[in-house]
């Protein structure tokens, strides 16, 4: 397992992380919807990940590798869904017109719905993390597979169950190999096949 060192992400880092989830999700199936185009993505996603980093920072759990080039952000157990006060608080009133009208729709009525019917419907009432975001640039190449071991560690020692979404096929591989099994998929577009994963914690041996 790779030794880098892992920190909490502080509001000072949100920029840099929010440049770190821009290279990682340039051609995730669900932003090419989303935006429609690279231009777009390029010019407004850098403001929709920055913000919901600061609400995972205030509010949830967000680490990052020590050199900046690899984040993840969750969830925690009791906030998995945002209260429109945190939202508020995370700045995000400004999303319709930094995301445009256009994508603004296309997340907000047409993947927002899939993921909400979705994860209710993998949790159901049982207190659990979401693994809401884990990215890195491509110096940080290798540096998902140390972050996801760090926060299954922390998730089996809470013993809380993680929930987390893909719309790249490729990853499921790895997520399996974490313990993570597909338990819903739903198209949101013919090009946009979101899975749904769940991981049920493990009893940490003595």
């Amino acid at each position: 397992m790779n030794s880098m060192n892992i920190v909490k992400i502080e509001e000072r880092h949100i920029r840099r992380t929010a440049e770190v989830f821009t290279i990682a999700f340039e051609d995730d199936p669900i932003f090419r919807y989303i935006f429609g185009n690279a231009d777009k993505y390029k010019k407004r996603a850098p403001w929709l990940f920055a913000s919901w980093i600061k609400w995972a920072v205030r509010f949830g759990e967000a680490w990052m590798s020590e050199d900046g080039n690899a984040a993840v952000i969750t969830r925690k157990q009791g906030d998995a869904r945002m209260s429109f006060l945190s939202y508020i608080r995370a700045g995000m009133l400004p999303t319709p017109f930094k995301l445009g009208l256009r994508a603004f729709y296309r997340f907000y009525f047409k993947v927002l719905p899939v993921l909400d019917k979705n994860h209710k419907k993998v949790t159901g009432n049982t207190p659990h993390w979401y693994g809401w975001m884990i990215g890195t640039t491509m110096s940080g190449k290798g540096m998902g597979r140390p972050l996801l071991h760090y926060v299954r560690e922390i998730a089996d020692k809470k013993q809380l169950p993680i929930f987390l979404e893909t719309a790249t096929e490729s990853n499921l591989s790895l997520y399996e190999l974490f313990g993570f099994k597909v338990k819903a998929k739903q198209t949101v577009d013919k090009d946009c096949t979101v899975y749904f994963l769940w991981r049920e914690p493990q009893i940490q041996k003595i």
